[in-house]
Parts: structure tokens; sequence; C-alpha cells
């Protein structure tokens, strides 16, 4: 088992009002945690989106949108979830998660199968997940949102590099006349 390492893989595809997606992972395999937890590939292998719930901060008076797709790779809990930016959490939320102030993610959850092993530390086989929440410090360093897009499927990357083209044009139009 290893300690987890933070994700740099981060980017941002478009800053408008529209609801905002994000992908990530909301749990690693193998990472042992700042709760002294570490969970098993296999632990969601049954997991379903629908009533996973999405929150701010662990906070259940705090949904801010729905998780749009989940499952379970041989890294750990791969999400995709869509954040309501016309509540107010869920603003907040976007807006701190374009700026990179919050990139954490974490999951609520009961425990239906574990045991304890080396120190202390507990081996989470099967969990019935409950919530995702984004969070400032997540529990798991390595469970990090790793991309952001807009609703409307605008991607500034590929628009920046398509206006870079155009200039590119104009300047190489300019200098045969």
């Amino acid at each position: 088992m290893e300690k987890g390492n933070i994700c740099n893989n981060f980017s941002i595809k478009s800053d408008d009002k529209k609801n905002t997606l994000i992908s990530g992972y909301a749990s690693v395999f193998g990472v042992v945690d700042s709760h002294n937890d570490v969970i098993e590939k296999g632990a969601f292998k049954n997991v379903k989106s629908d009533g996973i719930k999405l929150l701010w901060q662990h906070d259940k008076f705090k949904p801010i949108g729905i998780i749009k797709s989940i499952n379970e790779d041989d890294y750990g809990l791969k999400i995709e979830a869509e954040i309501n930016n016309r509540t107010t959490y869920g603003n907040e939320a976007s807006e701190l998660i374009k700026q990179k102030a919050v990139t954490g993610l974490s999951i609520g959850f009961f425990a239906e199968d574990f045991e304890y092993i080396d120190e202390g530390v507990r081996l989470l086989k099967k969990l019935n997940l409950m919530e995702i929440s984004i969070v400032t410090f997540p529990a798991n360093i390595s469970a990090n949102i790793t991309d952001v897009k807009s609703m409307n499927g605008l991607n500034t990357s590929k628009t920046l590099k398509r206006i870079e083209e155009i200039i590119e044009e104009l300047i190489n139009f300019n200098t045969r006349l």
C-alpha cells in the first residue's frame, strides 16, 4: 500500500454560468487515507449512480448536483458529475473548482465488509456508497477532480488553439502581400 499522491492532471474547459461537468476519482485503491482506511479493488463492484448524492463538503443540506456516471476501474472509483450552477452552493463549488482552490473528492459510505490489517489500518472490501462530495481536504489525497468543463460543450483550449491558427494564417497572409 502506498501513501497517496496529489493529482496534477487538471484542466478547465469553459468558464460560463452553465452547469459544470467534472470528472475524477472519488476514491483510489491501495492508498491509506487520513482515517487509516484503505479501499480494496472490488469494494464498489455493484455501485450505480442512481441514489448516490453529490454534496458540497459532505453537508447533507448542500446537494449541488447529480452523479452522471460512476464506475470502478483498476485505479479507483471514477465519476462524472454535473454541478448545478443555479444553486448557491453549486455556483460556489464551481467557481472554487475553476480557480483550483478546491480540487478534492471524498466519499460517504457504510462499510459492509472489512478487516483490520497492519497497525490498525482498516481494509475496506465492500462498501455501501451513500454520497460523493467535493471537498477542500479529501481523506484520500489521491482522490481528486481531474477535468472540468461547461455543459455547453465549449472547449476553451480548442477554441484558443483555433484562434491562434487564425492569427497565424492572417500573419502569413499579410506577409505574402
